[in-house]
């Protein structure tokens, strides 16, 4: 639509850097939702080893089967086209002030396990960032389709934006029938000095294109004035992926 969404200590002795990147990984968690009361997310970019995604899934959908959260969840995503810090990414969502698993899913040294398997196949841990979901249109969740565009922004004037994308958002329901589009920002973290981030749900990369085509073509008067009255908005990329797991619930 737009043309511009815990780990612990792991081999102490022989993966000291990767240990070092998890303990990060746990403060930005707590630092993003042990003092708000927003939406919020974690999203940690990792290489995967050549082929072993499957492997990857596997111990995920072991770990997390059948867990329980307080709210939100964790979704397991694969990286495609564009502007990509990796092959993968994790990202961990939910309501800043009931974060996480249930009391009593997994004992510290479940954790611990899981993660050293998860590294086990993974070639290289990226960046991670964390920030807030201020804003989400759509009828479905992002895993309904499961194919997302993401693009990253640096916004002049936040309130300024937010006001012209539920605009240009809203006239374009009805082309977008249940699609969901998602803004955001980055608080902890900016990848490429991006500020912001922006969503769009697709059922595919085809249906991306033809959506977008769509929308330019008959809402061609409503985008001239969401450009006009948006602010400064500075591209810094943008990517798509697949989410390959889903564990709790978006809702």
């Amino acid at each position: 639509m737009y043309k511009c969404l815990f780990i612990s200590n792991i081999d102490v002795l022989t993966k000291i850097t990767t240990m070092k990147k998890i303990k990060t990984i746990i403060f930005c968690l707590i630092a993003t939702f042990g003092f708000s009361q927003v939406p919020s997310f974690t999203v940690v970019y990792l290489d995967a080893k050549p082929f072993q995604q499957n492997e990857i899934a596997e111990k995920f959908d072991n770990f997390y089967k059948d867990v329980e959260f307080n709210s939100g969840g964790v979704y397991l995503e694969k990286l495609n086209r564009g502007n990509t810090m990796g092959t993968h990414r994790v990202v961990f969502f939910g309501d800043s002030a009931n974060w996480g698993m249930k009391e009593g899913q997994k004992e510290r040294i479940q954790r611990g396990m899981f993660w050293r398997n998860v590294n086990d196949h993974v070639e290289s841990w990226g960046d991670k960032y964390s920030g807030r979901i201020l804003d989400y249109n759509g009828e479905v969740a992002p895993d309904h389709y499961g194919y997302i565009q993401i693009y990253d922004i640096a916004v002049s004037d936040p309130e300024k934006f937010l006001a012209a994308h539920k605009k240009i958002v809203s006239q374009a329901r009805g082309l977008m029938e249940d699609r969901p589009v998602a803004f955001g920002t980055y608080d902890i973290g900016s990848p490429n000095g991006a500020t912001h981030w922006v969503a769009v749900g697709y059922k595919n990369i085809g249906d991306n294109i033809v959506m977008k085509s769509k929308i330019e073509q008959q809402l061609a008067k409503e985008w001239k004035e969401y450009y006009k009255n948006r602010g400064e908005v500075l591209s810094k990329g943008n990517f798509d992926l697949n989410i390959l797991r889903t564990y709790g619930s978006f809702n």
